[in-house]
Protein backbone atom coordinates (compact mmCIF):
# COMPACT_ATOMS: atom_id res chain seq x y z
CA UNK A 1 0.00 0.00 0.00
CA UNK A 2 1.35 3.64 -0.81
CA UNK A 3 2.63 5.25 2.45
CA UNK A 4 2.93 8.96 2.99
CA UNK A 5 7.06 8.39 2.62
CA UNK A 6 6.99 7.96 -0.96
CA UNK A 7 7.06 4.37 -1.35
CA UNK A 8 3.84 3.41 -3.42
CA UNK A 9 2.14 1.06 -5.16
CA UNK A 10 -0.92 1.64 -7.62
CA UNK A 11 -2.88 1.37 -4.48
CA UNK A 12 -4.37 4.51 -2.46
CA UNK A 13 -3.39 5.31 1.26
CA UNK A 14 -5.29 5.01 3.77
CA UNK A 15 -4.92 9.34 4.28
CA UNK A 16 -6.35 9.16 0.40
CA UNK A 17 -9.22 6.74 0.92
CA UNK A 18 -10.49 8.43 3.92
CA UNK A 19 -10.62 12.24 1.65
CA UNK A 20 -12.41 10.38 -0.88
CA UNK A 21 -15.40 8.86 1.34
CA UNK A 22 -15.88 12.22 3.34
CA UNK A 23 -15.96 14.59 0.73
CA UNK A 24 -18.33 11.58 -1.20
CA UNK A 25 -20.42 12.08 1.13
CA UNK A 26 -21.32 15.53 -0.60
CA UNK A 27 -22.45 13.54 -3.57
CA UNK A 28 -24.72 11.32 -1.25
CA UNK A 29 -26.42 14.93 0.03
CA UNK A 30 -26.78 15.95 -3.78
CA UNK A 31 -28.58 12.95 -4.56
CA UNK A 32 -30.33 12.97 -1.12
CA UNK A 33 -32.04 15.77 -1.05
CA UNK A 34 -32.75 15.74 -4.90
CA UNK A 35 -34.67 12.29 -4.49
CA UNK A 36 -36.14 12.97 -1.15
CA UNK A 37 -39.33 14.77 -2.35
CA UNK A 38 -40.29 11.81 -4.00
CA UNK A 39 -41.33 10.11 -0.16
CA UNK A 40 -42.17 13.32 1.28
CA UNK A 41 -44.10 15.20 -1.25
CA UNK A 42 -47.64 13.11 -0.91
CA UNK A 43 -47.21 13.77 3.07
CA UNK A 44 -46.75 17.50 2.57
CA UNK A 45 -49.65 17.32 -0.19
CA UNK A 46 -52.00 16.25 2.96
CA UNK A 47 -50.50 18.24 5.96
CA UNK A 48 -50.80 21.16 3.78
CA UNK A 49 -53.91 20.64 2.14
CA UNK A 50 -51.94 21.15 -1.63
CA UNK A 51 -53.33 21.12 -4.85
CA UNK A 52 -51.51 19.85 -8.10
CA UNK A 53 -50.01 23.55 -8.66
CA UNK A 54 -48.65 24.10 -5.19
CA UNK A 55 -47.03 20.12 -4.95
CA UNK A 56 -45.61 21.08 -8.01
CA UNK A 57 -43.35 24.04 -7.02
CA UNK A 58 -42.56 22.48 -3.76
CA UNK A 59 -40.37 19.79 -6.38
CA UNK A 60 -39.28 23.15 -8.96
CA UNK A 61 -38.33 25.05 -6.38
CA UNK A 62 -35.25 23.42 -5.25
CA UNK A 63 -34.12 23.22 -9.10
CA UNK A 64 -34.64 27.54 -9.48
CA UNK A 65 -32.46 27.40 -5.88
CA UNK A 66 -29.79 25.05 -7.78
CA UNK A 67 -30.13 27.24 -11.17
CA UNK A 68 -28.73 30.40 -8.27
CA UNK A 69 -26.42 28.31 -6.60
CA UNK A 70 -24.75 27.19 -10.06
CA UNK A 71 -24.10 30.76 -11.16
CA UNK A 72 -22.39 31.75 -7.62
CA UNK A 73 -20.81 28.25 -6.59
CA UNK A 74 -17.60 28.52 -9.31
CA UNK A 75 -16.50 32.17 -8.23
CA UNK A 76 -17.24 31.03 -4.35
CA UNK A 77 -15.32 27.81 -4.88
CA UNK A 78 -12.50 30.25 -6.43
CA UNK A 79 -12.56 33.06 -3.52
CA UNK A 80 -12.93 31.36 -1.03
CA UNK A 81 -11.17 27.74 -1.31
CA UNK A 82 -12.83 24.03 -2.09
CA UNK A 83 -12.59 23.04 1.62
CA UNK A 84 -14.22 26.30 2.75
CA UNK A 85 -17.18 25.99 0.72
CA UNK A 86 -17.99 22.39 1.25
CA UNK A 87 -17.85 23.17 4.81
CA UNK A 88 -20.37 26.16 4.43
CA UNK A 89 -22.58 24.28 1.93
CA UNK A 90 -22.84 21.42 4.89
CA UNK A 91 -23.59 24.65 7.15
CA UNK A 92 -26.22 25.50 4.44
CA UNK A 93 -27.42 21.69 4.35
CA UNK A 94 -28.00 21.61 8.00
CA UNK A 95 -29.90 25.29 8.08
CA UNK A 96 -32.59 23.73 5.31
CA UNK A 97 -32.76 20.60 6.91
CA UNK A 98 -33.41 21.86 10.35
CA UNK A 99 -35.83 24.24 8.60
CA UNK A 100 -37.61 21.69 7.09
CA UNK A 101 -38.10 19.53 9.62
CA UNK A 102 -39.61 22.75 11.49
CA UNK A 103 -41.80 24.35 9.07
CA UNK A 104 -45.49 24.75 9.57
CA UNK A 105 -46.55 26.10 6.44
CA UNK A 106 -46.39 26.02 2.67
CA UNK A 107 -44.61 29.08 2.40
CA UNK A 108 -41.88 28.00 4.64
CA UNK A 109 -41.50 24.78 3.11
CA UNK A 110 -40.51 26.49 -0.17
CA UNK A 111 -38.33 28.71 1.43
CA UNK A 112 -36.22 26.19 2.61
CA UNK A 113 -36.44 24.07 -0.33
CA UNK A 114 -35.14 26.82 -2.06
CA UNK A 115 -32.08 26.66 0.66
CA UNK A 116 -31.33 23.05 -0.10
CA UNK A 117 -31.60 23.62 -3.82
CA UNK A 118 -28.44 26.43 -3.33
CA UNK A 119 -26.49 24.00 -1.57
CA UNK A 120 -27.19 21.24 -4.08
CA UNK A 121 -26.05 23.17 -6.77
CA UNK A 122 -22.82 24.70 -4.88
CA UNK A 123 -22.05 21.47 -2.96
CA UNK A 124 -22.27 20.01 -6.91
CA UNK A 125 -19.31 22.23 -7.89
CA UNK A 126 -17.16 22.25 -5.23
CA UNK A 127 -17.08 18.23 -4.18
CA UNK A 128 -15.91 17.23 -7.53
CA UNK A 129 -13.61 20.24 -8.00
CA UNK A 130 -12.24 19.14 -4.00
CA UNK A 131 -11.89 15.39 -5.22
CA UNK A 132 -10.29 16.23 -8.64
CA UNK A 133 -7.35 18.44 -7.30
CA UNK A 134 -6.44 16.20 -3.92
CA UNK A 135 -6.75 13.11 -6.07
CA UNK A 136 -3.55 11.18 -7.12
CA UNK A 137 -2.65 11.21 -10.60
CA UNK A 138 -3.05 7.69 -11.15
CA UNK A 139 -5.84 7.02 -9.04
CA UNK A 140 -7.86 10.15 -9.91
CA UNK A 141 -10.13 8.96 -12.02
CA UNK A 142 -11.95 6.19 -9.98
CA UNK A 143 -11.81 8.54 -6.98
CA UNK A 144 -13.88 10.98 -9.08
CA UNK A 145 -16.38 7.80 -10.16
CA UNK A 146 -17.13 7.74 -6.65
CA UNK A 147 -18.56 11.19 -6.49
CA UNK A 148 -20.79 9.70 -9.17
CA UNK A 149 -21.38 6.79 -7.34
CA UNK A 150 -22.27 8.23 -4.26
CA UNK A 151 -25.08 10.55 -5.85
CA UNK A 152 -27.00 7.43 -6.81
CA UNK A 153 -26.10 6.16 -3.57
CA UNK A 154 -27.87 9.67 -2.14
CA UNK A 155 -31.08 8.84 -4.07
CA UNK A 156 -31.03 4.94 -3.03
CA UNK A 157 -30.71 6.25 0.74
CA UNK A 158 -33.95 8.79 -0.31
CA UNK A 159 -35.65 6.22 -1.55
CA UNK A 160 -35.14 4.24 1.33
CA UNK A 161 -35.86 6.84 4.14
CA UNK A 162 -39.49 7.51 1.76
CA UNK A 163 -40.11 3.81 2.54
CA UNK A 164 -39.41 4.04 6.29
CA UNK A 165 -41.27 6.71 7.13
CA UNK A 166 -44.42 6.60 5.16
CA UNK A 167 -46.92 7.50 7.79
CA UNK A 168 -48.88 10.08 6.57
CA UNK A 169 -50.89 10.97 9.92
CA UNK A 170 -47.34 11.38 12.14
CA UNK A 171 -46.33 13.41 9.39
CA UNK A 172 -42.89 11.71 8.84
CA UNK A 173 -41.73 13.81 6.02
CA UNK A 174 -40.26 16.13 8.36
CA UNK A 175 -37.79 13.00 9.07
CA UNK A 176 -36.90 12.17 5.58
CA UNK A 177 -35.74 15.89 5.56
CA UNK A 178 -34.41 15.67 8.56
CA UNK A 179 -31.83 12.79 7.65
CA UNK A 180 -29.90 15.23 4.85
CA UNK A 181 -28.76 17.30 7.86
CA UNK A 182 -27.48 14.30 9.78
CA UNK A 183 -25.41 13.47 6.48
CA UNK A 184 -24.12 17.18 6.55
CA UNK A 185 -23.18 17.06 9.73
CA UNK A 186 -21.28 13.86 9.38
CA UNK A 187 -19.20 15.79 6.54
CA UNK A 188 -18.88 18.89 8.62
CA UNK A 189 -17.02 17.04 10.99
CA UNK A 190 -14.89 15.24 8.40
CA UNK A 191 -13.82 18.21 6.28
CA UNK A 192 -12.46 19.83 9.34
CA UNK A 193 -9.47 17.96 9.63
CA UNK A 194 -9.00 17.93 5.88
CA UNK A 195 -5.90 19.59 4.29
CA UNK A 196 -7.65 21.92 1.69
CA UNK A 197 -6.71 21.40 -2.29
CA UNK A 198 -3.35 21.82 -2.59
CA UNK A 199 -3.86 23.30 -6.73
CA UNK A 200 -6.27 25.88 -4.83
CA UNK A 201 -3.30 27.39 -2.36
CA UNK A 202 -0.41 27.22 -5.07
CA UNK A 203 -2.80 29.55 -7.31
CA UNK A 204 -3.03 31.72 -4.14
CA UNK A 205 0.69 31.81 -3.51
CA UNK A 206 0.35 29.91 -0.48
CA UNK A 207 2.93 27.54 -1.74
CA UNK A 208 4.11 26.17 1.73
CA UNK A 209 0.39 25.31 2.58
CA UNK A 210 0.38 23.95 -0.08
CA UNK A 211 3.41 21.31 -0.07
CA UNK A 212 2.34 20.31 3.47
CA UNK A 213 -1.23 19.36 2.06
CA UNK A 214 0.21 17.57 -0.74
CA UNK A 215 2.51 15.56 1.22
CA UNK A 216 -0.52 14.44 3.92
CA UNK A 217 -2.60 13.58 0.27
CA UNK A 218 -0.41 11.80 -2.09
CA UNK A 219 0.75 9.06 -0.30
CA UNK A 220 3.81 8.63 -2.82
CA UNK A 221 1.41 8.03 -5.74
CA UNK A 222 1.95 11.15 -7.57
CA UNK A 223 1.20 14.97 -7.35
CA UNK A 224 -1.75 16.30 -8.09
CA UNK A 225 -0.08 19.16 -9.64
CA UNK A 226 2.28 17.18 -11.87
CA UNK A 227 -0.30 17.51 -14.78
CA UNK A 228 -1.65 20.84 -13.74
CA UNK A 229 -1.13 22.02 -17.37
CA UNK A 230 -3.64 19.38 -18.77
CA UNK A 231 -6.17 19.67 -15.69
CA UNK A 232 -9.38 22.00 -16.00
CA UNK A 233 -8.93 24.75 -13.59
CA UNK A 234 -11.80 24.99 -11.12
CA UNK A 235 -13.70 27.60 -13.08
CA UNK A 236 -14.14 24.38 -15.34
CA UNK A 237 -15.76 22.34 -12.96
CA UNK A 238 -19.73 21.11 -13.68
CA UNK A 239 -21.24 24.38 -12.32
CA UNK A 240 -18.63 27.18 -12.99
CA UNK A 241 -19.85 30.48 -13.63
CA UNK A 242 -20.04 32.27 -16.76
CA UNK A 243 -16.97 34.24 -15.79
CA UNK A 244 -14.03 31.63 -16.06
CA UNK A 245 -10.62 32.70 -17.11
CA UNK A 246 -10.54 34.11 -21.02
CA UNK A 247 -9.37 31.76 -23.53
CA UNK A 248 -5.96 32.52 -24.98
CA UNK A 249 -5.49 35.01 -28.14
CA UNK A 250 -4.85 31.76 -30.50
CA UNK A 251 -9.10 30.57 -30.02
CA UNK A 252 -10.61 34.22 -30.80
CA UNK A 253 -7.55 37.12 -31.44
CA UNK A 254 -10.04 39.48 -29.14
CA UNK A 255 -8.22 41.39 -26.18
CA UNK A 256 -10.77 42.20 -23.40
CA UNK A 257 -10.32 45.89 -22.78
CA UNK A 258 -9.49 46.04 -18.81
CA UNK A 259 -10.23 49.49 -17.79
CA UNK A 260 -12.94 51.57 -19.41
CA UNK A 261 -12.13 55.08 -18.34
CA UNK A 262 -15.46 56.98 -20.06
CA UNK A 263 -18.76 55.66 -21.37
CA UNK A 264 -17.24 55.26 -25.04
CA UNK A 265 -14.72 52.91 -23.68
CA UNK A 266 -18.08 51.09 -21.24
CA UNK A 267 -19.70 50.13 -24.85
CA UNK A 268 -16.48 49.57 -26.58
CA UNK A 269 -15.70 46.71 -23.87
CA UNK A 270 -19.50 45.42 -23.81
CA UNK A 271 -19.11 45.52 -27.48
CA UNK A 272 -15.48 43.81 -27.66
CA UNK A 273 -16.95 41.07 -25.23
CA UNK A 274 -20.01 40.80 -27.23
CA UNK A 275 -18.22 40.27 -30.36
CA UNK A 276 -15.62 37.83 -28.73
CA UNK A 277 -18.30 35.58 -27.15
CA UNK A 278 -20.21 35.54 -30.64
CA UNK A 279 -16.71 34.43 -32.18
CA UNK A 280 -16.76 31.33 -29.93
CA UNK A 281 -20.12 30.42 -30.93
CA UNK A 282 -19.21 30.47 -34.20
CA UNK A 283 -16.20 28.91 -33.96
CA UNK A 284 -17.47 25.57 -31.33
CA UNK A 285 -21.36 26.04 -32.96
CA UNK A 286 -21.12 22.43 -32.90
CA UNK A 287 -20.39 21.88 -29.73
CA UNK A 288 -22.54 24.29 -27.97
CA UNK A 289 -25.60 23.12 -30.09
CA UNK A 290 -24.55 19.11 -28.79
CA UNK A 291 -24.37 20.72 -24.94
CA UNK A 292 -27.31 22.56 -25.41
CA UNK A 293 -29.17 19.07 -26.55
CA UNK A 294 -27.62 17.15 -23.32
CA UNK A 295 -28.63 19.67 -21.27
CA UNK A 296 -32.71 20.55 -22.43
CA UNK A 297 -33.13 16.68 -23.44
CA UNK A 298 -31.94 14.99 -20.70
CA UNK A 299 -34.64 16.99 -18.74
CA UNK A 300 -37.24 16.83 -21.12
CA UNK A 301 -37.24 12.70 -21.51
CA UNK A 302 -39.12 12.88 -17.80
CA UNK A 303 -36.87 11.08 -16.39
CA UNK A 304 -37.16 14.14 -13.61
CA UNK A 305 -40.28 13.63 -13.02
CA UNK A 306 -39.84 9.94 -12.88
CA UNK A 307 -37.41 10.35 -10.08
CA UNK A 308 -39.41 12.98 -7.84
CA UNK A 309 -43.64 12.03 -8.74
CA UNK A 310 -42.87 8.01 -8.69
CA UNK A 311 -45.55 7.72 -5.92
CA UNK A 312 -48.40 9.61 -8.33
CA UNK A 313 -47.26 7.16 -10.76
CA UNK A 314 -47.45 4.27 -8.65
CA UNK A 315 -50.71 5.17 -6.94
CA UNK A 316 -51.62 5.42 -10.52
CA UNK A 317 -51.30 1.84 -10.89
CA UNK A 318 -54.90 0.50 -10.85
CA UNK A 319 -54.19 -0.86 -7.26
CA UNK A 320 -55.49 0.57 -4.11
CA UNK A 321 -52.27 -0.30 -2.40
CA UNK A 322 -49.41 -0.63 -4.49
CA UNK A 323 -46.60 -1.97 -3.06
CA UNK A 324 -44.19 -0.28 -0.80
CA UNK A 325 -41.19 -0.86 -2.02
CA UNK A 326 -41.38 0.21 -5.41
CA UNK A 327 -40.41 3.35 -4.60
CA UNK A 328 -36.88 2.00 -2.92
CA UNK A 329 -36.56 -0.34 -6.24
CA UNK A 330 -35.95 2.77 -8.44
CA UNK A 331 -33.11 4.14 -6.20
CA UNK A 332 -31.71 0.78 -6.36
CA UNK A 333 -31.64 -0.05 -9.99
CA UNK A 334 -30.59 3.42 -10.43
CA UNK A 335 -27.55 3.00 -7.98
CA UNK A 336 -26.40 -0.33 -9.36
CA UNK A 337 -26.72 0.78 -13.41
CA UNK A 338 -24.55 3.69 -12.05
CA UNK A 339 -21.86 1.58 -10.64
CA UNK A 340 -22.01 -0.42 -13.64
CA UNK A 341 -21.60 2.05 -16.28
CA UNK A 342 -18.67 3.58 -14.19
CA UNK A 343 -16.94 0.29 -14.37
CA UNK A 344 -17.29 0.10 -18.18
CA UNK A 345 -18.00 2.99 -19.73
CA UNK A 346 -14.31 3.13 -21.20
CA UNK A 347 -14.99 -0.03 -22.94
CA UNK A 348 -18.13 0.68 -24.10
CA UNK A 349 -17.72 3.85 -25.66
CA UNK A 350 -19.75 7.52 -24.60
CA UNK A 351 -21.68 7.31 -27.88
CA UNK A 352 -22.98 3.80 -27.86
CA UNK A 353 -23.82 4.15 -24.00
CA UNK A 354 -25.34 7.30 -24.89
CA UNK A 355 -27.70 5.50 -28.12
CA UNK A 356 -28.00 2.63 -25.64
CA UNK A 357 -29.61 4.20 -22.71
CA UNK A 358 -32.13 6.97 -25.20
CA UNK A 359 -33.26 3.86 -26.36
CA UNK A 360 -34.00 2.57 -22.98
CA UNK A 361 -35.86 5.52 -21.91
CA UNK A 362 -37.93 5.78 -25.26
CA UNK A 363 -38.84 1.67 -24.77
CA UNK A 364 -40.27 2.66 -20.99
CA UNK A 365 -42.16 5.88 -21.45
CA UNK A 366 -43.61 3.87 -24.51
CA UNK A 367 -44.75 1.29 -22.23
CA UNK A 368 -46.04 4.22 -19.57
CA UNK A 369 -47.66 5.57 -22.54
CA UNK A 370 -49.70 2.23 -23.53
CA UNK A 371 -50.27 1.93 -19.41
CA UNK A 372 -52.35 5.10 -19.42
CA UNK A 373 -54.04 4.25 -22.84
CA UNK A 374 -56.99 4.23 -21.62
CA UNK A 375 -56.73 7.40 -19.20
CA UNK A 376 -59.41 10.40 -19.74
CA UNK A 377 -59.09 13.98 -19.38
CA UNK A 378 -60.13 14.01 -15.77
CA UNK A 379 -58.32 14.46 -12.31
CA UNK A 380 -59.28 11.34 -11.75
CA UNK A 381 -57.68 9.80 -14.37
CA UNK A 382 -54.81 8.39 -13.01
CA UNK A 383 -56.78 5.34 -11.66
CA UNK A 384 -57.28 4.37 -15.13
CA UNK A 385 -54.34 2.82 -15.97
CA UNK A 386 -53.79 -1.01 -17.54
CA UNK A 387 -51.67 -2.49 -14.69
CA UNK A 388 -49.09 -2.23 -12.37
CA UNK A 389 -47.04 -4.80 -13.72
CA UNK A 390 -46.68 -2.73 -17.11
CA UNK A 391 -46.09 0.87 -15.33
CA UNK A 392 -43.59 -0.47 -12.89
CA UNK A 393 -41.18 -1.81 -15.85
CA UNK A 394 -41.79 1.60 -17.89
CA UNK A 395 -40.50 3.32 -14.58
CA UNK A 396 -37.43 1.18 -14.17
CA UNK A 397 -37.05 1.38 -17.77
CA UNK A 398 -36.35 5.05 -17.62
CA UNK A 399 -34.34 5.27 -14.63
CA UNK A 400 -32.28 2.58 -16.29
CA UNK A 401 -31.61 4.21 -19.66
CA UNK A 402 -31.25 7.65 -17.91
CA UNK A 403 -28.87 5.97 -15.40
CA UNK A 404 -26.35 4.84 -18.66
CA UNK A 405 -27.09 8.05 -21.28
CA UNK A 406 -27.91 11.59 -19.21
CA UNK A 407 -26.60 10.96 -16.19
CA UNK A 408 -22.86 10.33 -16.40
CA UNK A 409 -22.56 11.64 -20.04
CA UNK A 410 -23.71 15.22 -20.05
CA UNK A 411 -20.74 16.45 -17.99
CA UNK A 412 -18.42 14.32 -19.43
CA UNK A 413 -19.38 14.88 -22.97
CA UNK A 414 -19.22 18.80 -22.40
CA UNK A 415 -16.16 18.76 -20.99
CA UNK A 416 -14.31 16.62 -23.61
CA UNK A 417 -16.25 18.54 -26.39
CA UNK A 418 -14.35 22.39 -25.78
CA UNK A 419 -11.44 22.78 -25.25
CA UNK A 420 -9.78 23.67 -22.04
CA UNK A 421 -9.25 27.30 -22.34
CA UNK A 422 -13.49 27.74 -22.69
CA UNK A 423 -14.44 24.58 -20.57
CA UNK A 424 -15.28 26.32 -17.54
CA UNK A 425 -18.23 28.63 -19.43
CA UNK A 426 -19.29 25.72 -20.75
CA UNK A 427 -19.65 23.29 -18.10
CA UNK A 428 -21.55 27.04 -16.10
CA UNK A 429 -23.65 27.36 -18.91
CA UNK A 430 -24.60 23.65 -19.23
CA UNK A 431 -25.42 24.05 -16.06
CA UNK A 432 -27.71 26.66 -15.59
CA UNK A 433 -29.83 25.09 -18.18
CA UNK A 434 -30.32 22.26 -16.81
CA UNK A 435 -31.47 23.64 -13.97
CA UNK A 436 -33.96 25.76 -15.04
CA UNK A 437 -35.23 22.88 -17.77
CA UNK A 438 -35.54 20.99 -14.69
CA UNK A 439 -37.27 23.45 -12.84
CA UNK A 440 -40.04 24.12 -15.99
CA UNK A 441 -40.46 20.18 -16.50
CA UNK A 442 -40.91 19.50 -12.38
CA UNK A 443 -43.26 22.80 -12.49
CA UNK A 444 -45.35 21.33 -15.18
CA UNK A 445 -46.23 17.68 -14.99
CA UNK A 446 -49.42 17.42 -12.85
CA UNK A 447 -51.01 20.51 -14.62
CA UNK A 448 -50.31 18.84 -17.90
CA UNK A 449 -51.69 14.94 -16.70
CA UNK A 450 -54.69 16.60 -15.61
CA UNK A 451 -55.10 19.04 -18.52
CA UNK A 452 -54.03 16.20 -20.96
CA UNK A 453 -54.22 13.01 -19.51
CA UNK A 454 -50.93 11.01 -17.69
CA UNK A 455 -50.71 9.33 -21.40
CA UNK A 456 -50.43 11.91 -23.60
CA UNK A 457 -47.77 13.39 -21.10
CA UNK A 458 -45.29 10.40 -21.52
CA UNK A 459 -46.04 10.48 -24.98
CA UNK A 460 -45.19 14.22 -25.29
CA UNK A 461 -42.05 13.11 -23.29
CA UNK A 462 -41.08 10.02 -25.17
CA UNK A 463 -40.99 12.01 -28.65
CA UNK A 464 -38.43 14.60 -27.46
CA UNK A 465 -36.54 11.52 -26.49
CA UNK A 466 -37.36 9.81 -29.46
CA UNK A 467 -36.11 12.53 -32.00
CA UNK A 468 -33.33 13.40 -29.46
CA UNK A 469 -31.86 9.45 -30.23
CA UNK A 470 -32.22 10.70 -34.27
CA UNK A 471 -30.08 13.79 -33.32
CA UNK A 472 -27.66 11.98 -31.44
CA UNK A 473 -27.10 9.30 -34.11
CA UNK A 474 -26.37 11.65 -36.80
CA UNK A 475 -24.53 14.63 -34.84
CA UNK A 476 -22.91 13.21 -31.18
CA UNK A 477 -19.52 11.61 -31.97
CA UNK A 478 -17.33 9.13 -29.68
CA UNK A 479 -15.37 11.35 -27.98
CA UNK A 480 -13.74 8.98 -25.40
CA UNK A 481 -9.78 8.96 -25.93
CA UNK A 482 -9.34 12.07 -28.12
CA UNK A 483 -8.06 15.61 -27.85
CA UNK A 484 -10.28 18.45 -28.69
CA UNK A 485 -8.97 18.79 -32.83
CA UNK A 486 -9.76 15.31 -33.40
CA UNK A 487 -13.27 15.76 -31.65
CA UNK A 488 -13.48 18.36 -34.20
CA UNK A 489 -12.17 16.11 -37.41
CA UNK A 490 -15.20 13.75 -35.82
CA UNK A 491 -18.00 16.73 -35.96
CA UNK A 492 -17.23 17.31 -39.32
CA UNK A 493 -17.35 13.86 -40.46
CA UNK A 494 -21.52 13.36 -38.94
CA UNK A 495 -24.13 13.23 -41.22
CA UNK A 496 -26.03 15.93 -39.32
CA UNK A 497 -23.10 18.82 -39.59
CA UNK A 498 -22.22 17.51 -43.10
CA UNK A 499 -25.76 18.16 -45.07
CA UNK A 500 -27.53 20.32 -42.37
CA UNK A 501 -25.48 22.89 -41.34
CA UNK A 502 -26.72 25.81 -42.98
CA UNK A 503 -24.45 28.18 -45.19
CA UNK A 504 -24.43 30.94 -42.97
CA UNK A 505 -22.79 29.54 -40.28
CA UNK A 506 -20.55 27.98 -43.06
CA UNK A 507 -19.69 31.59 -44.37
CA UNK A 508 -18.98 32.72 -40.45
CA UNK A 509 -15.81 30.07 -40.55
CA UNK A 510 -13.39 32.66 -40.65
CA UNK A 511 -14.17 34.00 -37.35
CA UNK A 512 -11.81 31.63 -35.60
CA UNK A 513 -8.16 32.36 -35.02
CA UNK A 514 -7.42 29.33 -37.38
CA UNK A 515 -9.03 29.18 -40.82
CA UNK A 516 -11.83 26.30 -41.23
CA UNK A 517 -10.35 23.44 -42.87
CA UNK A 518 -12.03 22.16 -45.89
CA UNK A 519 -11.24 18.13 -45.23
CA UNK A 520 -9.42 16.16 -42.34
CA UNK A 521 -5.82 16.61 -43.90
CA UNK A 522 -5.84 19.69 -43.54
CA UNK A 523 -7.69 19.85 -40.21
CA UNK A 524 -5.00 17.39 -38.98
CA UNK A 525 -2.33 19.97 -40.54
CA UNK A 526 -3.77 22.98 -38.78
CA UNK A 527 -4.20 21.10 -35.36
CA UNK A 528 -0.58 20.91 -35.70
CA UNK A 529 0.47 24.39 -36.43
CA UNK A 530 -2.25 25.59 -33.78
CA UNK A 531 -0.51 22.98 -31.20
CA UNK A 532 2.82 24.46 -32.12
CA UNK A 533 1.78 28.26 -31.87
CA UNK A 534 0.39 27.65 -28.31
CA UNK A 535 3.70 26.20 -27.45
CA UNK A 536 5.69 29.14 -28.89
CA UNK A 537 3.20 31.72 -27.17
CA UNK A 538 3.35 29.55 -23.59
CA UNK A 539 6.83 29.52 -23.79
CA UNK A 540 7.30 33.29 -24.47
CA UNK A 541 4.43 34.30 -21.45
CA UNK A 542 5.79 31.82 -19.05
CA UNK A 543 7.54 34.83 -16.99
CA UNK A 544 4.26 36.07 -16.10
CA UNK A 545 2.02 33.16 -16.09
CA UNK A 546 0.63 31.82 -12.49
CA UNK A 547 -1.23 28.97 -11.49
CA UNK A 548 -4.37 29.11 -13.23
Amino acid sequence: MASLDGSSDDRPSWFVIKVTVIASLGGALFGYDMGSVAGALPQIQDTFALNNSEAEWVVSILYLGGGFGATIGGALCDLFGRRRTILATDILFMIGALWLFLSSSYTQILAGRFVVGIAVAVSGIADVSYLHEIAPIKIRGAIVSANEACISLGFLLAYTAGFVYSNVDDEEWRLIFAWAGVLALIQFIGMISLPESPIWLMSKGREHESQVALKRITGGLGSPLEDDASRPSTMESVGSTLHATEPPERLNDIEYPQDPIDSAGFCSSVLSRFQSVQSLFLRYRRQVYISLFLSITQQFCGQTNVLNYAPYIFAASGENEPPSWSTLAIGFVKFVVTVIVIWRIEKVGRRSMLLLGMSMISVGLSALVIAFGSSSRSAESWHNVKGFELALPGVLFVVCGYSMSFGPLQWLLTSELFPTQIRGRALGASTIVTYLCASIVTNSFLSAQSLLGPSKVFAIYCLVNTSGIVFAYLAVPDTGGKTVDQIEISLRQMWWWKYVETPLYQSHEHYGAIPAPRNAYQMQQQSMQSRQRSEAEMHAARPRLELT
